[in-house]
C-alpha cells in the first residue's frame, strides 16, 4: 500500500510533469516560430534531447530498463510505487512529447540531416599531429582545473548513443564510422558537458555510433566500427603522451566505467540521488558507454580493450 509521504510524491510528479509539458510545448512553438539565429539553435538543442529521450522511451526494452531505474531510485528511498503506473507516467511523456512535435512540424531532429550537416561544418577534422598540438597548448589549464578537484587530467571515452557521423559539441573529439577525427573546439581546456559531474579538467572522446544499442549483445544497427575503435585507440597515445599521463583506469575511463566510479573518484552521485554513489552498468544503467566495444563481448571489457590498444600504439610509436 502506497504510503501518505508516497502520494505525496506522486502528486508532486504529476505537477512537475505537467508544467514541463507545457515548456516542452512553448518551446516547440518557439522553434517552429522564430527565424534562425542564436537563440532557435539553442531551443533546438534542447528539442534535440527531448525527442532522443521520447524516441528511447518508445523502444520497449529502454522503457523496461527506465521504469527499473525509477523502481529503484524510490524504492531506495522508501517510496514503493506501483510499476504499472510508472509505466503509464513514461508512456504519456513520450507521447506528449511526440504530439507536441507534431502539432508544431517540428522535424525529428535525431534523423534531422541539415541539423546534423550544419554541427558538423561547425567542426573541422585533425590529425593525430594536431591533436598532439592541440594538448601540448592546454596541459597547464587542464592541469590547473583538475588540481581544484584534486583528481588528474582525465580523459573519458564515450559512444554518443546517436547515428554514425552524427557529431555532438558536447565532446572535444568526434569520431565518424571511418575513423575520421573531429574536433569541437580550438582549445581542449575548455569545458564541455561529456561526463557527469566530471568536466573539470577533462577531455571528451565520442564515437558516433551505437544509436538504439539496448544491450551488451545488441548493440544497435550502428554498433562501433573497427575504424573507430582504432582511432580512439590511437586518441588516447597521443593524449597519453602529450599530457604525460599514463594510460590506465585512474586517466582514461569509459563512461560506463566512470558512472560506476570504478576510478574510486565519487565526485557526489550519492548526493545526487543515486545509491552507492553509482549510475552506470553495474547499477542503474543510466550509462553504459563502451562497457563493450562489440556484441557479445565480456561486459566491462570496453574500457581494457581500449586501454590496451592505446599502449601498443604508443609502444609502436604513435604519440
Amino acid at each position: 500500500m502506497t504510503s501518505f509521504n508516497g502520494l505525496e510524491i506522486i502528486g508532486w510528479f504529476a505537477c512537475v510533469l505537467f508544467g514541463l509539458n507545457l515548456v516542452a510545448m512553448a518551446l516547440f512553438v518557439l522553434f517552429a516560430k522564430l527565424p534562425n539565429g542564436k537563440f532557435r539553435e539553442m531551443i533546438r538543442g534542447i528539442i534535440f534531447q527531448l525527442d532522443k529521450f521520447a524516441d528511447k522511451l518508445e523502444n520497449s526494452q529502454k522503457r523496461a530498463v527506465a521504469m527499473a531505474q525509477i523502481s529503484g531510485i524510490l524504492g531506495w528511498r522508501g517510496i514503493f510505487i506501483p510499476t504499472i503506473l510508472i509505466g503509464w507516467v513514461i508512456d504519456t511523456e513520450a507521447a506528449a512529447i511526440k504530439e507536441s512535435q507534431k502539432v508544431t512540424g517540428t522535424p525529428d531532429l535525431p534523423n534531422d540531416q541539415e541539423f546534423d550537416d550544419r554541427v558538423k561544418n561547425n567542426m573541422r577534422q585533425v590529425t593525430l599531429a594536431e591533436i598532439k598540438q592541440m594538448a601540448f597548448a592546454a596541459k597547464t589549464a587542464l592541469q590547473q582545473s583538475a588540481q581544484r578537484y584534486e583528481w588528474p587530467i582525465k580523459v573519458y571515452l564515450h559512444w554518443s548513443a546517436g547515428h554514425y557521423d552524427q557529431f555532438f559539441t558536447d565532446y572535444h573529439f568526434n569520431i565518424g564510422a571511418d575513423g575520421s577525427v573531429f574536433v569541437s573546439t580550438n582549445d581542449l581546456s575548455e569545458k564541455k558537458s561529456h561526463t557527469y559531474f566530471r568536466n573539470s579538467g577533462a577531455i571528451g572522446v565520442a564515437a558516433a555510433c551505437a544509436y538504439n544499442a539496448v544491450s551488451c549483445n545488441d548493440l544497435g544497427p550502428e554498433p562501433p566500427t573497427a575504424l573507430q575503435i582504432e582511432a580512439m585507440a590511437q586518441v588516447v597515445a597521443v593524449l597519453s603522451k602529450s599530457l604525460d599521463i599514463p594510460i590506465d583506469i585512474q586517466h582514461f575511463m569509459t563512461h560506463a566505467e566512470a558512472a560506476d566510479n570504478m576510478d574510486g573518484c565519487d565526485p557526489g552521485y550519492e548526493a545526487n540521488g543515486y545509491p552507492e554513489g553509482r549510475y552506470g552498468p553495474q547499477n542503474s544503467v543510466e550509462r553504459w558507454d563502451l562497457w563493450v566495444v562489440k556484441a557479445g563481448e565480456k561486459p566491462g571489457s570496453g574500457g581494457d580493450m581500449l586501454r590496451g590498444k592505446g599502449v601498443w600504439y604508443q609502444q609502436n610509436g604513435v604519440g
